[in-house]
């Protein structure tokens, strides 16, 4: 065998301008296969983790998939608002351990704005149950102060102390701003690879007043904030408190988070039954895979677009070992004129391929690799998503392994027709 894998070696040295091509071909096979695996991992992964911890999504009447849109990722509005009575009635019933109102509608040069309390930011969840994480000032939502999603404060080039004017409605156009109540930036979060990090997120009190203002006082003179600072300067940071202020008289949706998983089916049917208001309460686990679904065949479509450029570099493979043969012909015959049988003769050719392979796939993985490298601060930075760069998963040594076995198959074909040219072949070269 060591006497085979020298000859291989010293084989595939000698037509190493030919061979390359086809390890060339085959390492970015290799490399475009497991990086289209890798990243359709961590999307399927970031997209699944974008909430967790939370046990029911509740809004107004409509199909799970729009409410699970608008309410985490924050793209469409709900067609209907929910009454802040039916919000304090079902936050307040025995089955629930905490709650988080959302209200959606404004936005800031793109930027989803998030109207909440201070309860989002102690238990809103994601991935394996992270809590967020402040990376400069403080996470608090408190009279005109607001808080920052990695991504929004990076894009924008904000700070904490900085100031900034809520826009009406959503998307980059810019018709109705809010300048006469400016918000200041308090705390900018750490990066989640989730729509948190796109989000700014003000107090839901604080939002409700300045569209009442805005809607109904027509004095410019008054100040939506008047008297909060006193407010909290004694409330502290205690959801509570701010209760001292106006309660909004709807909003878009709201979380809930229960004493016991045993209850959640029952509350869900409960709440979708309510009688002095339509409303719908999913579980976000579920329509998050609902939601999964919808766009898988993009993720078939790429997979299958990396397995035909897999096959084809494979079939280069293949031509390039039947092609040699022909130029082998004196080579065979000297190994068997020396001792060699035709299974060393077949032996070789295989190993050949395999060798072929087997490089193929070290050098698409080291690709792979360095492309992680370069690639991940670029992606996490413009599309806020962050690959991981650890070990290989099942499925991507599983496609490894695949290639290898693939890469024998097709050396089965020329191998056994040198083993059969190598019987009756002759040392004399026809002219």
């Amino acid at each position: 065998m060591s006497i085979l894998l020298r000859l291989a070696f010293k084989s595939i040295r000698f037509r190493k301008a030919t061979l390359i091509l086809s390890l060339v071909s085959v390492s970015l096979s290799v490399l475009l296969l497991l990086s289209v695996e890798r990243l359709r991992f961590t999307i399927e992964e970031s997209f699944s983790s974008s909430i967790s911890g939370t046990d029911l999504i509740v809004g107004a009447r409509s199909a799970n998939i729009p409410l699970l849109l608008s309410s985490i990722f924050h793209i469409g509005s709900p067609s209907q608002n929910v009454s802040w009575k039916t919000y304090e009635y079902l936050s307040n019933q025995q089955e629930v351990k905490w709650s988080i109102p959302i209200s959606i509608g404004d936005s800031h040069k793109g930027f989803s704005v998030v109207g909440t309390t201070d309860q989002f930011f102690e238990h809103y969840q994601y991935g394996r149950k992270l809590n967020l994480q402040i990376n400069r000032g403080e996470a608090c939502v408190h009279g005109q102060e607001c808080v920052l999603g990695a991504k929004a404060a990076r894009d924008l080039g904000y700070s904490v102390g900085d100031d900034m004017v809520v826009t009406h409605g959503m998307g980059h156009e810019e018709f109705v701003k809010h300048e006469d109540e400016p918000f200041k930036i308090a705390g900018i979060l750490e990066p989640t690879g989730t729509p948190v990090d796109q989000s700014i997120f003000v107090s839901i009190y604080a939002l409700d007043a300045i569209h009442s203002h805005f809607y109904v006082n027509d004095s410019h003179n008054y100040d939506v904030f008047d008297g909060l600072d006193e407010i909290h300067s004694h409330a502290g940071h205690d959801h509570q408190h701010e209760k001292q202020l106006q309660n909004p008289k709807a909003l878009s949706s709201f979380l809930l988070g229960l004493n016991s998983k045993s209850d959640i089916l029952l509350l869900q049917r409960s709440i979708n039954e309510y009688s002095d208001e339509p409303l719908t309460a999913i579980l976000p686990a579920y329509t998050l895979i609902e939601l999964w679904e919808i766009v898988k065949p993009v993720e078939h479509t790429l997979i299958v677009i990396s397995v035909l450029v897999l096959i084809i570099a494979l079939a280069g493979v293949f031509t390039t070992i039947m092609i040699s043969l022909n130029d082998r012909v004196r080579e065979i015959s000297i190994l068997r004129s020396v001792g060699a049988k035709a299974k060393h003769v077949f032996g070789l050719i295989l190993l050949e391929s395999f060798g072929i392979i087997s490089l193929g796939i070290v050098s698409g993985v080291f690709l792979l690799y360095t492309s992680l490298f370069i690639a991940k601060p670029i992606l996490t930075k413009q599309l806020g998503v962050v690959i991981s760069i650890g070990w290989f998963s099942i499925n991507e040594l599983t496609m490894m392994f695949l290639i290898f076995v693939l890469g024998g198959i097709i050396g089965l074909i020329p191998a056994y027709k040198a083993y059969r040219n190598s019987m009756a072949v002759s040392l004399v070269v026809k002219k």
